[in-house]
């Protein structure tokens, strides 16, 4: 993780979080799974999140993400999961189908912090060992960079 500076601040703080599919549907797929990547750095870039790693799972989603202290964790979440999902019910209409009600996601996500006992290595390394902790449900799990 890096130090970054605003204008009167300096800071070094990073999430960890992770959401899940509505239902627990394993809808998510190698073509989903691809724009998820690109939207998703896209959507760290506009606000200024800092983008580190993104693991995809065709149930749930890891993201390791930092932001400035005045962006609340749960802004990040709802900002990153909102503005996916329009995406993947814009790109890919058929998930409208598996997923009724309008919502690809759960409503709620894990948010854990990055810091001294929970080291970037650490959350690194978890994310890219999940298919070992679940090796029946998270087969595909990718990591992102």
């Amino acid at each position: 993780m890096d130090m970054y500076r605003g204008a009167q601040t300096t800071y070094q703080i990073a999430y960890h979080m992770v959401w899940g599919v509505k239902y627990g549907k394993h809808v998510l797929n190698n073509t989903m799974k691809q724009l998820l990547v690109t939207r998703v750095k896209a959507i760290c870039d506009a606000y200024d999140f800092h983008f580190y790693c993104l693991g995809i799972a065709p149930n749930h989603v890891h993201l390791f993400v930092g932001a400035p202290p005045k962006v609340a964790p749960a802004s990040i979440a709802q900002t990153v999961k909102s503005i996916a999902a329009h995406e993947l019910y814009r790109t890919f209409p058929q998930l409208k189908r598996q997923l009724w009600g309008g919502e690809i996601w759960k409503n709620g996500y894990y948010v854990g912090t990055v810091g001294e006992g929970q080291t970037e290595l650490k959350v690194r390394r978890y994310i890219a060992n999940q298919e070992k902790h679940s090796p029946t449900t998270i087969r595909q799990l990718k990591l992102f960079f």
